[in-house]
């Protein structure tokens, strides 16, 4: 397995593939550990989820994507690097059931990523007998914090990651942000990473083509980079624009080096031009080779 190790406590991480985010990460998204990934609507935690699973399956780990949501789309998928032949898809929405099949899973699997995709769509079997409009105070938050219990050795013992896609809202006595699950999952998760829009747009003329969104760490057990933060370029109907996070981290530590109008990898001169290196980047070859000069540094 070629997981790659941090320095940090040498636990073993699994690189997102945007190389400014695994940074602030720590190294990626830890193996053993629960990783939480939290925003509104649309800003990209099921986009940023495929790329996780797909950078998983390039290491060869087993992985497993639990929608609630029933919202998994094979097409989207797989534009984001999926192998959706080799993922297992649980679809279930009641919160006993699909998280005892994650419990499960995580038992019979060694070297894996899993997604719950996502805790704000678990319904508890009390919620669904309840008739429209009966509430049901703390019954989420009471089974997610049995499943935590249990989920998070089993993690340990089996070197899985767990990266659970939630909701967030503004708790109206504190005013604090809270995320769906309860205290226990606050208490469980060793990273909560934070997806918020930067206001700002990317256009192709005069047509809005997707916007930038700021990944920022609120919570982190396993590297110093609280509060830390990064800015990627979501692509409307793509994803994740990887060769821009790649080509900004290969400027700023020096693997790329501009001189004049020129851009140089060591003494190699490749172009000259910002838009003709964004077109030698669209060259897999080239990506490949700034990503394994970025991975050796």
């Amino acid at each position: 397995m070629k997981a790659s190790e941090s320095p940090y406590r040498k636990i073993q991480w699994v690189p997102t593939g945007y190389t400014q985010l695994d940074k602030i990460l720590g190294g990626g998204i830890p193996l053993r550990r629960i990783t939480e990934i939290s925003g509104k609507y649309g800003v990209g935690k099921s986009t940023l989820a495929y790329a996780i699973i797909a950078a998983a399956q390039k290491e060869r780990l087993d992985t497993l994507w639990a929608d609630t949501e029933f919202s998994f789309g094979d097409d989207y998928a797989e534009m984001n690097g999926v192998e959706p032949t080799q993922l297992d898809l649980i679809q279930e929405h009641l919160a006993e059931d699909v998280l005892d099949m994650l419990e499960e899973w995580v038992s019979k699997h060694k070297n894996a990523v899993v997604v719950l995709d996502s805790i704000g769509g678990l319904l508890t079997k009390e919620q669904a007998e309840k008739g429209v409009g009966e509430k049901v105070i703390g019954g989420q938050a009471k089974v997610v914090a049995t499943f935590c219990r249990k989920i998070t050795p089993l993690l340990a013992m089996n070197n899985v990651a767990l990266v659970v896609l939630n909701h967030e809202f503004t708790d109206l006595m504190s005013g604090r942000l809270m995320t769906s699950g309860g205290a226990k999952l606050g208490y469980h998760k060793s990273i909560w990473l934070r997806l918020v829009p930067a206001s700002k747009r990317l256009m192709k003329g005069e047509e809005q083509i997707g916007e930038v969104i700021q990944a920022e760490i609120r919570k982190n057990k396993l590297a110093p980079t609280m509060k830390q933060s990064v800015e990627l370029q979501l692509i409307y109907g793509e994803g994740f624009n990887r060769q821009a996070d790649l080509l900004e981290d290969a400027l700023t530590k020096g693997v790329i080096r501009k001189e004049g109008q020129s851009y140089f990898i060591g003494e190699e001169k490749i172009c000259r031009g910002l838009p003709a290196l964004r077109e030698w980047f669209k060259n897999e070859k080239n990506e490949k080779k700034t990503y394994a000069l970025l991975q050796s540094m």
